[in-house]
């Protein structure tokens, strides 16, 4: 390999890992958005998030496969590269937030399951009360409210 083609190959491998650290901190800032949504209960939110953090976890895979190519091409590895460092923290914080917004979601889901359970009769004790007060086993549906 000439010095001029491993010269390119390393401008195209740094450029590769700008794009990647640019991304990687884009998808950060949707992980918080989402947080902040999530807190917020802001179903919309939530959703424009999810897709936009969806679409940052794809260009980042393709950046990734780049990455590993021209490292490859130039016999070089790139994960000890000083440039890869910031970027390998940088996805190591997105899983912490993700792992954590994954379990407010599913806490989420947990309460309205659990409320649906004791709205349709399946609550605790598979049991609640019925409008003339009188106890109902396994209730699957009644009138809430009439007009």
């Amino acid at each position: 390999m000439t010095p001029t083609h491993g010269s390119d190959f390393d401008t195209a491998l740094a450029a590769v890992m700008a794009d990647l650290a640019r991304e990687v901190d884009q998808l950060h800032a949707h992980l918080i958005d989402e947080r902040m949504a999530l807190d917020q209960a802001d179903a919309a939110t939530i959703e424009t998030v999810g897709r936009a953090k969806g679409a940052s976890v794809d260009r980042i895979e393709r950046l990734d496969v780049e990455r590993r190519q021209l490292s490859d091409a130039a016999g070089i590895d790139s994960l000890n590269d000083p440039r890869w460092s910031h970027t390998v923290d940088r996805l190591l914080e997105c899983r912490r937030i993700n792992d954590t917004n994954g379990r407010i979601v599913g806490q989420r889901i947990g309460q309205v399951r659990q409320a649906l359970a004791v709205i349709s009769g399946d609550g605790p004790n598979g049991s609640t009360y019925g409008p003339d007060g009188a106890a109902r086993i396994k209730l699957r549906s009644a009138t809430l409210a009439q007009v």
